[in-house]
């Protein structure tokens, strides 16, 4: 008998509703309050699916158009850096949360000014926009064809019986992306009597190192505790690689108050035996709770960060904005998310951590 393969179907997206099926496949994460740009053959049915970036929705309307400019420029940077030649055109998804009391329709009509600003710059670069889709607490619209869904909005398909596309795109090859909070569970507060304890650890140790303050100048204390954090980060991980034992809640404490000093984050950052900083950043980042939810950034971007190294890109990119929530303005969280979505590899940004570890003698 002769031997039969067969190609598996293409996916095919004619219409908006199948443009906002296909978007669960173009990111590892679920986007949450995000721009995600795909580029797409000139021809709708033809072509593979180009590049694809995200970017956070940006919350204050002044910002609109700066926000549009940046993205469309960045996007097109990326593939002039790369040497790869623009899409034939691109699609835009605007995902949104309602505001406290905003219906989904609502925040849809909220945004329009900023799909608007999105479609003019894209437009401006030659990048002309195939269609601007708001998805919103699972229903979508389209800025560009509004009649071709229903004023209420449509119902965002593939949720439950796999449509079409959602049957093609996993034929293909294509993986969904991960629900965020899923993911999140992952790094969770511990809770009941073990964030007690963690809460009351985390206060003494935050006192103690105030009663220190009080006695030693500021530079003589950075470096006291940046010494003592790397002999306490030494032992557990030889711990933890050897036994699989955690630190204790006193000793966890101290060392999420040390961790707090970026010189021994960056100390952190350039080891090698990320299996078991793995294990132990997930641990810290797990005990900062109430009223010490601030102390998270370092933790969860190291966490990030290790998860980057072991290719769990989701975990990554969800711990990296848990960081940014945490301290919107703590710059090393910021800059991994960043190189994370514009490609930078995980060795690569190991390598600029390494070499600033040697020339800081650590």
């Amino acid at each position: 008998m002769p031997r039969i393969s067969l190609a598996p179907p293409p996916v095919v997206l004619r219409s908006s509703a199948d443009l906002v099926e296909f978007w669960p496949f173009l990111c590892d994460v679920e986007p949450v309050n995000s721009l995600v740009v795909a580029g797409l053959p000139a021809r709708r049915a033809a072509g593979h699916v180009g590049m694809v970036a995200r970017v956070d929705l940006p919350t204050n309307r002044r910002d609109f158009d700066n926000a549009a400019r940046r993205i469309a420029d960045e996007y097109v940077h990326a593939h002039t850096q790369s040497g790869t030649a623009l899409p034939g055109q691109v699609v835009l998804y605007l995902s949104a949360t309602p505001a406290t009391g905003e219906q989904p329709w609502q925040a849809m009509r909220r945004l329009a000014p900023l799909a608007d600003a999105y479609r003019a710059v894209f437009n401006g670069h030659g990048l002309p926009v195939l269609d601007a889709l708001c998805i919103v607490a699972g229903s979508y619209w389209s800025y560009t064809c509004p009649d071709s869904v229903p004023l209420e909005g449509g119902v965002v398909p593939g949720q439950g019986t796999p449509g079409p596309v959602t049957v093609a795109a996993v034929v293909n090859g294509a993986a969904r992306a991960a629900d965020p909070a899923a993911v999140a569970r992952a790094f969770e507060t511990v809770t009941d009597d073990v964030a007690r304890r963690s809460a009351h650890a985390l206060t003494h140790a935050a006192g103690a190192l105030n009663d220190r303050r009080a006695r030693t100048t500021s530079d003589g204390l950075a470096a006291e505790v940046h010494l003592e954090t790397r002999a306490l980060l030494d032992t557990a991980l030889a711990r933890i690689a050897e036994a699989g034992k955690l630190p204790d809640v006193r000793e966890t404490a101290r060392l999420i108050a040390g961790l707090q000093d970026r010189r021994t984050r960056d100390f952190a950052l350039a080891r090698d035996d990320s299996a078991a900083a793995h294990r132990l950043w997930q641990h810290l980042a797990r005990h900062c709770v109430s009223p010490h939810e601030y102390l998270a950034a370092p933790l969860l971007t190291l966490y990030g960060w290790t998860s980057w190294l072991q290719g769990d890109i989701p975990l990554a990119r969800v711990a990296f904005h848990a960081a940014v929530s945490a301290d919107p303005e703590y710059t090393m969280a910021s800059y991994l998310r960043a190189a994370l979505a514009q490609g930078m590899s995980g060795e690569k940004a190991a390598a600029v951590f390494r070499r600033a570890a040697a020339e800081a003698g650590y």
